[in-house]
C-alpha cells in the first residue's frame, strides 16, 4: 500500500498577499494623512509667528517714525481681495519688499542690515530675517539679492501688506472700508489656500 506523504504549505497564498498590501497601503495613506496635518499646523504657526513679528516691528517703525511702514507700493497693494489672484503677481512682490526695505534697512538688498555693514544714515533694523526666509534671484538661499520675503510653504508667494485704507484716510480725510480691513495696515500669508481668502492667516 503506498503512502502518501503532505508537504507542509510555507508559501502565501494570492489573496493573502493582496490583503497584506491593501493594509500596507492603508497605513501608509495614514501616515502621510498625519505627517501633512502636522506639517500643514507647523507652516500655520510658523506663519502667525511671523505676522506678529511684523506687527511688532511696524509698531516700532511708527514710534521711531510716526508713521507705519508705507510706501507708494504698499498704498497700491488692497488687503481685500474679493477675487483672489491664483498666483499673487508683481504687486504682491513689490509691497513686500518695500516693507522687507523698510524694516530691515537693508538698501542693497544683499540680505544683510545696512546699519550692521557701517554704511552712514542706514534705516534702523527692525526685524531681523534669515536667509532661508526670503527669496532670492541667484534662485539658492543668499544666491544674488532678495526679491521678498516669502511665506512658511516655501511656494512663490510672499507675504501680503496694505496700507492702502491709511492711504484712503490721509489723502481723503474720511475713512474708507473697501480699501483695506484695518485702518493702520493689513499683513496676511496666502498659505497654501490662495483662492481662499477665508482661509488665509491675517492680521485681522
Amino acid at each position: 500500500m503506498r503512502t502518501l506523504s503532505l508537504e507542509r504549505r510555507t508559501a502565501f497564498t494570492l489573496i493573502e498577499l493582496m490583503v497584506v498590501i491593501s493594509i500596507l497601503g492603508i497605513l501608509m495613506s495614514m501616515i502621510l494623512g498625519i505627517q501633512r496635518y502636522a506639517q500643514t499646523k507647523s507652516n500655520r504657526s510658523r506663519a502667525e509667528a511671523e505676522i506678529a513679528a511684523f506687527s511688532a516691528a511696524a509698531e516700532a517703525y511708527k514710534a521711531d517714525n510716526g508713521s507705519f511702514p508705507r510706501s507708494t507700493e504698499t498704498d497700491a497693494l488692497s488687503g481685500i481681495n474679493d477675487s483672489a489672484p491664483s498666483d499673487p503677481g508683481q504687486d504682491y512682490k513689490d509691497s513686500n519688499l518695500a516693507l522687507y526695505k523698510m524694516l530691515t534697512g537693508d538698501a542693497d538688498l544683499n540680505g544683510r542690515p545696512d546699519s550692521t555693514e557701517g554704511i552712514k544714515g542706514a534705516t534702523p533694523l527692525y526685524l531681523t530675517f534669515k536667509a532661508a526666509q526670503l527669496s532670492w534671484s541667484g534662485g539658492a538661499s543668499g544666491s544674488g539679492t532678495v526679491l521678498f520675503a516669502r511665506d512658511p510653504w516655501g511656494k512663490a508667494y510672499p507675504y501680503g501688506y496694505s496700507t492702502k485704507r491709511n492711504a484712503a484716510l490721509e489723502k481723503n480725510g474720511a475713512d474708507d472700508p473697501t480699501a483695506g480691513h484695518n485702518i493702520t495696515f493689513d499683513v496676511w500669508c496666502i498659505a497654501d489656500t490662495p483662492s481662499r481668502p477665508a482661509a488665509w492667516i491675517t492680521n485681522w
